[in-house]
């Protein structure tokens, strides 16, 4: 994470991707199977000296598989839109950090402070290493979209510590 501190996020920040959320606040079916889960935040500064951006990492324990599943359904049934209070979800790319794994690009429409509305994307991979479901997501900051490659790269690392 570059030296970023780790910091719990609070219940309720970034739901949309604690684990990913397409449908919503709907719960999965394997929501019940889970046994343990963290939610955390980083306030990533780049090398250039550029904005930071806000990369949110969630770790769940007991039925993974099952999560895994739910989440790839769930992502193929609601794939959303860009109206007022909408996200578009789309999978961008499989096998990103093994067989069970995904890239998805959430994109949103909105104005940041008097600036014309635009499309924002955030980015987040969705993995299984055993038993444990890692979601890592980079959302950005403000006005800014997240950075595909960064999400790539952390979710391998992801993998790796969860295994």
């Amino acid at each position: 994470m570059g030296g970023a501190k780790p910091e719990k996020l609070p219940e309720g920040d970034f739901a949309h991707v604690r684990p990913l959320r397409p449908c919503g606040d709907e719960p999965y079916p394997s929501d019940r199977l889970r046994t343990d889960a963290v939610a955390m935040r980083y306030l990533v500064r780049s090398d250039e000296g550029t904005v930071p951006t806000i990369v949110t990492e969630f770790a769940g324990r007991g039925g993974a598989a099952e999560q895994f599943a739910d989440i790839r359904a769930a992502l193929d049934r609601c794939p959303g839109g860009l109206g007022e209070g909408q996200r578009r979800w789309s999978v961008i790319g499989n096998g990103i950090a093994g067989d069970e794994s995904v890239l998805v690009r959430i994109d949103e429409r909105f104005s940041y402070a008097d600036e014309e509305p635009a499309t924002v994307s955030q980015f987040a991979g969705v993995a299984r290493s055993g038993d444990m479901l890692v979601v890592v997501a980079d959302v950005g900051w403000e006005n800014l979209g997240g950075s595909e490659d960064l999400v790539r790269d952390l979710t391998g690392k992801a993998v790796r510590r969860a295994g």
